[in-house]
């Protein structure tokens, strides 16, 4: 008999087979057993299960990070039911929730060695936009870092100047990071930065000409005692003093360990290495699809 798989919305009940196709998907196992209460009562988003017979086969999270912004992650298959139109089915009721929000982009990552992933997503109507190194410091220090100082809401208009000269910013499609989710880097973003003393910005001949902000929203999701770099600007020299300030911070907050995310830009990959961060050698490739 041929099988009809059918989208609806999940259930709590779905979990137990949902994790059990989830346990190997990557050779550490994955993260969906983590999220999936969160997830399952997401006041902006939706989980949606492909099922056969009622049985979840697949899944996806969408939930709107902003007005305009929708966010697709956690798509899982059975392995039985690859490539048999499910990542399609599950896509199309993501889109449908995503219009019925507002949103006018969705957005999503995929690592870059998965090329499967990569030539489903160009099927499915995404076009990459941006490329970020993934990188890891354990352990700050004390360092001496010249021409940065915390950001100041004064500082808005000037940056956002300064963003429209600045590589790092066109290579990052404009967006920043929290986690594994990218979303548009606006004033009002920065503002929200700013406020929690989580932006640094580079100063010399009285223009900004770097920025660095973090967030520790890691050291909740993940349970380590660590922020993660969100978005980072400038040149080399740039990098690399935001970098030794942010060191410095976290040295003097007790905080043990840095996740640095940024777009994969040469002079910050090489400050960054400069300042003792590990490569991961891969990256994440975040992908976009207009909607209207």
């Amino acid at each position: 008999m041929k099988q009809e798989i059918l989208v609806r919305e999940a259930k709590s009940s779905d979990k137990e087979a949902v994790l059990r196709f989830c346990e190997q998907t990557f050779e550490w196992g994955d993260y969906i057993a983590d999220v999936w209460d969160y997830w399952l009562t997401d006041p902006t988003g939706k989980i949606f299960v492909a099922t056969d017979k009622d049985t979840p086969v697949g899944i996806v999270h969408v939930t709107i990070l902003k007005t305009g912004e929708a966010w697709l992650e956690g798509a899982r298959t059975a392995p039985e039911y690859r490539r048999k139109g499910v990542a399609s089915l599950l896509n199309k009721a993501c889109i449908e929730f995503a219009v019925e929000k507002g949103a006018k982009i969705a957005r999503l990552i995929t690592d870059s060695t998965n090329v499967v992933a990569q030539a489903a997503l160009a099927k499915l109507g995404f076009s990459q936009i941006s490329d970020w190194a993934l990188m890891e410091l354990d352990g700050c220090r004390l360092e001496a870092s010249e021409n940065v100082r915390w950001a100041e809401k004064s500082d808005v208009d000037d940056v956002l100047r300064y963003f429209d000269g600045s590589e790092c910013f066109r290579k990052s499609a404009g967006l920043y990071t929290i986690l594994f989710r990218w979303m548009t880097l606006d004033s009002k973003a920065l503002e929200r930065f700013i406020e929690r003393k989580m932006a640094l910005v580079y100063e010399k001949s009285s223009k900004i000409q770097g920025l660095l902000m973090f967030d520790d929203t890691v050291k909740w999701a993940w349970r380590k005692n660590s922020v993660q770099t969100c978005y980072i600007d400038g040149n080399f020299i740039a990098a690399l003093n935001l970098g030794r300030a942010l060191k410095r911070h976290c040295y003097n907050e007790g905080i043990a360990k840095i996740y640095g995310t940024m777009c994969n830009h040469t002079p910050l990959l090489e400050a960054f290495s400069e300042l003792g961060f590990v490569n991961h050698n891969h990256t994440e490739l975040v992908y976009e699809k207009r909607l209207v």
